[in-house]
Formats: C-alpha cells, structure tokens, sequence
C-alpha cells in the first residue's frame, strides 16, 4: 500500500496504533469498519468480514473502530464492553458474542447483567470486567474513534474503509470481494515488508531488546510500521518506506542522533572525549546514523564507547545473521513463526 502520513486527517484512513486488528497486521489489502454493535446492518456485515477473512487468508486484515449510534441506547455501553474483555486479551471473542446475541440484549431491560455473562463465560472475573469498565482511557478511546469517524466524513454505521480509500457499503459478499481483489492487485506495487539485523552495543554492553516491553504482540503493535516481535530483539520488522533508525528507536521510548544514544529508562550516552557514537551497515561506517534508514538483510551496529578497531569489529561479527529467514531469503535455515439495524446489504443503520 502507499505509505500513509504520519500526521493530519489522512492517518486516520490506515492503521493507528491501538487499533483492533484481525488478521495480518500488515496484510496488502486491510478493511477499516466503524462498527456500531447494536446495529443489525453491522451483524450481517460482520459476517461477510469474517468470510472475507478466511478467503484471504494472509493477504486481508480487518480493523475495527468504535462508532456507536444515539439512535442505539446500548450501544456505547456494548462497546465499552467489548474494550473491557479486550483489557484481558479477548476483544475479539467479545465483539462475537455481542455479534451472535445482539437481539437477546439489545431487548434487555439490563444489558450489563447480560454482558457481565458474557465475560465471565470468557473466564473474565466479573470484579475484573466491572473494574475494567470505569477504566476512563477505554471509554476515551471509544469517543476518539467516533472522532475520527468524523474527521472522514464517515457518518454511516457501518462505514468501510479499504486500503486507505472510503468505499459505499457493497451490496453483496460477491461485491465487496471484486473490491478486495482490486485492492490486492494494487498493492503489489507497493507493498513492503522487509528485515534487518542488529545490534545496539554500550560501553560494551548489549540492550536486550527481547524484554516484553520491546516486543509487539499479534494485534497490538508498538507502532504498526515497525517492530520487534515473538520474543526476537535482534531483528526488526518493516513495512513502510521512509523507516529511520532515529524514528524506530523512538517508538522504544528511546533517542539516536549524532551526539548521544539515550535508552527508555534515560540513562545517556554521550558523544565526549574518548567516548564515540557510531553506526556500522554491513561492516561498514554509516555517516547518516539516525537518519539511516533500514533495508532488506542489512546487518546493523550501534556503537558507543572507545573507538577501538579490535572491539568494534569484534561487534560487528556479534550482529546477528536472522533477518533472511524472516524475509524468506533462505529456506534451507527454516521458515519464520506466522506473522498472524434490520436491512439490506448496501444500507445502514440510518
């Protein structure tokens, strides 16, 4: 897909940080759905989402956002609902029981005795779901997703978004399909996904960038264009051009520029006398430092301490050598773990 914008009202046609995501999470083609779950147009499409899934397994990710309706009075509380079992890992199990047994709550005079249910048949404690409801950052995500609704201009329920371009709700599974293999024809051209190894070496010491707080989890990256994941800190994950070294080690909580290397925790390393800060691509000296940005298979080192030819070339052969077997460029060494309202179609909940 084309490289989406990192700032303005565009970014919100791609994916952010924080969304719900189904699938891949840099599939070539992706879905974004804002979804009101007691909106029985929104049901059947959810259906044929998830049908879409299964037909394109890997290539097709579905994102989902919150747009409850005031013309729904569960609504809201439905959602909230659905980011409480997401606080303990099961959103998605949560949007399908909401799905399945929308017309059971949706003409209950108590929904949350109902949803309190279907925690807990999640193995959610009900003290648990109860706290996780009053947490106001769930609540304040649900209202920034009806923001950016907003902002595109997408006032139906449900609105699709596919591949960065708002789209009218297709008015049959066969129909939405044809729009997903254009989709997929278009984003070959574009499509990136690309792997290097490295190394971040200080005063002799190497970061342990396996820790859990560098590492993504299916769904729910640290930032969606590049990241660590399955436990592996020495190989990054790509997949936008225009990706700098500066730029990934930020989205760790951490700065890189020419004169200091500053780590999460704010501890420093700075460029002094007898102190040097150095980037090396392939064995080789890298001038733009954090400017540079990764590509396919590159071997990469940050070097702060001595500038020592023996202790530097020494690190340089400590680089690991991984990014080819996530990148599928060495098959003999083994493959990388998976990267994993009544009415018509076409309407809304209008």
């Amino acid at each position: 897909m084309d490289s989406p914008p990192s700032t303005g009202p565009q970014k919100y046609l791609y994916p952010l940080v924080g969304d719900w995501i189904k699938g891949p999470v840099r599939a070539p083609a992706f879905i974004i759905e804002y979804v009101d779950f007691q909106c029985p147009v929104c049901k059947r499409y959810n259906e044929i989402v998830n049908n879409l899934l299964k037909d394109y397994p890997g290539r097709l990710s579905v994102i989902f956002r919150h747009k409850p309706s005031e013309a729904h009075p569960y609504a809201f509380i439905a959602a909230l609902s659905a980011e409480a079992a997401g606080a303990e890992g099961c959103f998605w199990q949560m949007a399908n029981s909401l799905f399945e047994k929308q017309e059971q709550w949706s003409n209950s005079s108590d929904p949350l005795k109902l949803f309190k249910e279907y925690a807990m048949a999640l193995n959610i404690p009900e003290e648990k779901f109860m706290n996780n409801l009053r947490r106001p950052e769930l609540g304040k995500k649900i209202f920034q997703d009806i923001q950016s609704s907003l902002v595109l201009g997408a006032t139906r329920v449900p609105s699709f978004i596919l591949s960065g371009e708002r789209i009218p709700n297709p008015e049959s599974y066969e129909d939405f399909k044809i729009l997903v293999e254009a989709s997929l024809i278009k984003s070959k051209k574009t499509q990136v996904h690309e792997h290097a190894d490295f190394r971040v070496v200080l005063e002799g010491k190497p970061v342990d960038f396996s820790a859990a707080k560098y590492q993504s989890r299916f769904g729910q990256e640290i930032d969606p264009y590049v990241h660590l994941h399955h436990g592996n800190g020495r190989v990054l994950h790509k997949h936008k051009k225009g990706i700098t070294l500066g730029y990934f080690f930020k989205t760790l909580g951490m700065e890189l520029n020419k004169n200091r290397f500053v780590l999460d925790t704010g501890e420093k390393y700075e460029v002094r006398e007898g102190k040097v800060l150095l980037l090396f691509v392939n064995g080789k000296e890298e001038p733009l430092l954090d400017n540079y940005e990764p590509q396919d298979l590159d071997k990469i080192l940050v070097y702060y301490g001595p500038f020592d030819y023996k202790l530097i070339s020494k690190e340089i052969s400590l680089v690991s050598d991984e990014a080819c077997i996530y990148s599928l460029k060495c098959p003999q060494r083994g493959v990388p773990p998976e990267e994993e309202c009544v009415g018509q179609l076409g309407s809304d909940c209008q």
